[in-house]
C-alpha cells in the first residue's frame, strides 16, 4: 500500500490486491468508517460533489473498482466475486474495521453480496438506486445486455445518449435542458473508456440477482430511492423493503434511477442519521 497527501483534505492511495490488480482510493473527512463504492458509470472523483458534507460527519474512503479510472485493468474475463475479494482487500490494508456501505444501481449488489459474506465487517448498507428487483433477475439482464451491445456497436457517446433520459428523473432532465444533458456527457466522456465500461457491463450481466440473497443481508439498511425510477417501480420498493431484514426507506418523488446526484443535500442527512443510528457518532 502506497500513500500520497494531495491536500489538506483528501488522502490518496493504492491498495495491491495481487500481483496483477492494484486500486487507487481516496479519504476524506473524520469519524465512523463509510465505504463509497462505485457504480460501473461513475469514479472514485465523482462522490466529492455529493458527499461534501456528509465529510463532516464521517471518514469517507472512495476507490476506483478493477478496471476502472486510475485502478489496475481489468486482467482476464471479468468475474463478479473479484469485487468482492478487492472489497476485501481494501478492509484489511486500509484497516477498516468495520464500515457503512454506500454503494449505487449496480454497485449496492456489491454492497449487498459483502455484507452477506463478512457480515462482522459491517454496521449497514445504504442502497441508493438499487439495481435489484424482488422478482427475479431476466427484466434488469436485458437491459444491461442491452447496454452492452449499444456500447460494441454504437459506442461511448451513443450509450450516454441512451442512458441519459432513463436514469435521470423527468424533472431533473427538464431543469438541465440541453445544455446540463451536455455538460453531463462531456464528464461521461472524460472519465470512461470503452474498455473500462464493457467490464463493467460484462461483469453485471454476471451478478446474482436471485431475489433470496436479499433475505441474507442481517445489517440494517436504507433503500434511497428515486419514484421516478425508470427500473423500480413503488410496489417493486415496497416488496424489496419486505425482503431485507432491517429496512428503511426514503423516496425522493421525482428523483429518478440516481435520485442521490439530483437531491444530494437530502440523500446526506438521511445517510448521517443512518450512520448516527448503526455506528454511533464515534464508533
Amino acid at each position: 500500500m502506497t500513500n500520497t497527501t494531495v491536500d489538506d483534505a483528501i488522502e490518496t492511495g493504492t491498495v495491491r490486491v495481487n500481483d496483477e490488480v492494484s486500486l487507487t482510493y481516496e479519504r476524506r473527512g473524520s469519524g465512523p468508517d463509510v465505504v463509497l463504492v462505485n457504480n460501473f458509470f461513475m469514479d472514485r472523483r465523482s462522490w466529492r460533489s455529493y458527499t461534501a458534507s456528509l465529510a463532516s460527519t464521517a471518514r469517507l474512503t472512495s476507490y476506483d473498482l478493477r478496471g476502472q479510472g486510475d485502478s489496475g485493468p481489468q486482467v482476464g474475463e471479468p468475474v463478479w466475486e473479484d469485487h468482492i475479494t478487492d472489497l476485501s482487500a481494501l478492509f484489511d490494508q486500509l484497516g477498516l474495521a468495520k464500515a457503512v456501505l454506500v454503494g449505487t444501481s449496480f454497485s449496492t449488489l456489491i454492497c449487498r453480496d459483502f455484507a452477506v459474506a463478512h457480515p462482522e465487517r459491517v454496521h449497514g448498507l445504504v442502497l441508493a438506486g438499487p439495481a435489484m428487483s424482488p422478482h427475479g433477475p431476466q427484466r434488469l439482464r436485458r437491459i444491461t445486455k442491452a447496454w452492452l451491445k449499444t456500447l460494441d456497436t454504437g459506442g461511448l457517446g451513443v450509450l450516454y445518449d441512451q442512458l441519459y433520459p432513463l436514469v435521470s428523473g423527468d424533472a431533473a432532465v427538464e431543469a438541465a435542458g440541453p445544455i446540463g444533458f451536455m455538460g453531463r456527457k462531456q464528464n461521461f466522456l472524460g472519465i470512461h473508456t470503452v474498455e473500462s465500461l464493457r467490464a463493467g457491463l460484462a461483469v453485471s450481466v454476471k451478478a446474482p440477482l436471485d431475489p433470496d440473497i436479499m433475505t441474507r443481508v442481517k445489517q440494517p439498511t436504507l433503500l434511497f430511492v428515486g419514484g421516478d425510477d425508470f427500473s423500480l417501480s413503488t410496489s417493486a420498493v415496497e416488496e424489496m423493503a419486505r425482503l431485507f431484514p432491517d429496512t428503511t426507506t426514503v423516496t425522493v418523488p421525482h428523483g429518478g434511477h440516481l435520485a442521490f446526484l439530483e437531491e444530494p443535500e437530502w440523500f446526506q442527512r438521511e445517510v448521517v442519521k443512518f450512520i448516527e443510528r448503526v455506528a454511533g457518532p464515534g464508533d
